[in-house]
């Protein structure tokens, strides 16, 4: 057996793994055999592949990087590259390798996909959009196509034309039920609603994966709930939420741990003696809270102002703050935490290059991530000038949103009703905190207040932000900024009340939820 035919005998054996998703595995046999078999460039695109699908694209980039020099001009190779670029928020870079690939094949559907979405990350949607079209172009045929259009179009409150392209996707491959959930995102449901009984049918008659039929389980949730039948709806959601559950890998303890240690860092800290006295910047609000508790609709509400851009949801000081003061795991702060000068340069540089990307010139800009609640210490630190809006609700109403719904990543304490109710707890625990050790540095905003009141409310946050009032910020459901979370329908909206004790139509269902919340 020659050499290359000893290696196709391994990928096989690899690819095999790969498909099931055993990714460990793959990993360690590619480092084996990359040892008698340095000079073939598609173990390290397999490596880097493998090391994408678990995450760690540090890694992933080190074996693209490998492979794209032993032959720049695979396609796969680039596209691979660019991607990991993208998922460390090197976009710069992404855009570049991305460009040169498209220049060197622009008919390659995955190319024309993922430099889309690399727009629409920087909530450039029109240019994802066109990105998407090309891709249509090429092959009319494919769910994943009309799936990423679905999702653009949903973003720009678009709903129809997000409709008709799941609705496309499903006819294509009906266990593409990512798209089914969009569609149960938009739609106000009656018993014979057409794809009400499609998916009631699909999800006893369909050999669906977990993923798949966790979708379903959520969405068919929504549907009952919209037709009055709660107990019904109750089944779905405790099926849904007890699949993801399965699936995620996810601890509480290191939640309780990671909350104990931002306190004890903090109950030491002399913010006098390291907040940046000399950062002058007032450009950044920072809208935060439980996720679920309103975010969505106050950043719509404070982007509407003539002088706000709202840029969204960004996960850029969690992971600032991950590089420069945890040591290996999301949950251990170094044991001693110096503020230079130095430091407090390139923390404010780092972030700020991060929101060049969304060119918003001299305007204020949101950044609407709900969970850097637990950063309030580092924002007081590092932007002492920045405004932080703390969006709260009724606390059996925001958990009953998160447990109705599934996330893509993270927020994976919403899919246990214990684990949920612990998580309000240390959240309402650190909100506490931070308003006694900063008082007066964080404004209280509560969904029912500005539900009942919303002009009085609205003044009260546009004031706080340091603004003239803009009448626009009353009319909220008429800006066009893109919104990538689960909220995109209600933010479209004019002010409702119906998401207001929300909880009392399931009060005897949750006892876990509520035992937890009440007796903490």
């Amino acid at each position: 057996m020659n050499k290359d035919q000893q290696l196709e005998k391994h990928l096989k054996v690899i690819m095999d793994h790969f498909k099931t998703g055993d990714f460990v595995f793959v990993i360690s046999k590619c480092k084996k055999i990359i040892k008698d078999f340095k000079e073939y460039v598609v173990l390290y695109n397999i490596l880097g592949s493998a090391y994408q699908k678990i995450g760690e694209f540090g890694f992933a980039k080190e074996n693209f990087i490998k492979a794209i020099k032993m032959n720049p001009k695979n396609i796969s190779i680039m596209n691979n590259l660019a991607s990991t670029y993208r998922q460390l928020d090197q976009f710069e870079k992404a855009d570049e390798l991305f460009k040169k690939a498209l220049n060197i094949d622009g008919s390659n559907i995955s190319l024309l996909i993922n430099y889309g979405n690399l727009k629409r990350d920087i909530n450039d949607y029109t240019s994802a959009i066109d990105y998407y079209k090309k891709a249509m172009t090429v092959n009319d045929n494919l769910p994943i196509v009309h799936f990423a259009l679905s999702l653009a179009y949903q973003g720009l409150g678009d709903f129809k034309l997000a409709i008709d392209h799941s609705n496309k996707a499903i006819s294509l491959d009906p266990k593409f039920t990512q798209a089914d959930k969009i569609i149960s995102q938009s739609t106000k449901y009656v018993s014979n609603n057409e794809h009400f009984l499609q998916m009631k049918s699909k999800i006893v008659s369909t050999d669906l994966n977990k993923n798949q039929k966790l979708n379903l389980h959520f969405a068919l949730a929504k549907a009952y709930e919209d037709i009055g039948n709660l107990d019904q709806s109750y089944i779905e959601l405790e099926a849904g939420n007890l699949l993801r559950r399965e699936i995620v890998q996810y601890s509480i303890d290191e939640e309780i741990l990671l909350f104990e240690n931002i306190k004890k860092i903090f109950d030491h800290i002399n913010i006098d003696s390291v907040e940046d006295k000399n950062n002058i910047s007032k450009n950044i609000i920072f809208i935060l809270g439980m996720p679920r508790s309103g975010t969505t609709l106050i950043e719509q509400i404070v982007s509407s102002h003539a002088k706000v851009f709202g840029a969204g949801e960004l996960p850029y000081l969690t992971k600032i703050i991950m590089n420069n003061f945890f040591e290996n795991s999301n949950i251990s702060f170094k044991k001693s935490i110096q503020i230079s000068d130095e430091l407090k340069n390139d923390f404010k540089d780092t972030y700020f290059n991060f929101l060049k990307r969304f060119n918003h010139n001299d305007k204020l800009i949101t950044d609407k991530a709900p969970l850097n609640f637990r950063w309030i210490g580092f924002i007081k630190i590092f932007f002492p000038n920045a405004k932080i809006i703390h969006c709260m609700r009724d606390p059996l109403d925001n958990c009953l949103s998160l447990y109705k719904n599934v996330f893509e990543g993270g927020l994976n304490f919403s899919y246990n009703q214990r684990e949920l109710g612990i998580f309000y707890n240390l959240y309402s625990d650190l909100m506490n905190f931070w308003h006694n050790k900063y008082p007066g540095f964080i404004h209280d905003v509560k969904y029912e207040n500005i539900v009942n009141n919303q002009e009085k409310e609205t003044r009260k946050i546009i004031k706080f932000c340091g603004l003239e009032w803009d009448p626009q910020c009353l009319e909220f459901y008429k800006n066009k900024t893109p919104i990538k979370t689960m909220s995109t329908a209600q933010a479209r909206n004019k002010i409702y009340k119906t998401s207001i004790n929300s909880f009392k139509n399931y009060s005897d269902k949750f006892t876990i939820l509520r035992e937890t919340i009440n007796n903490s």
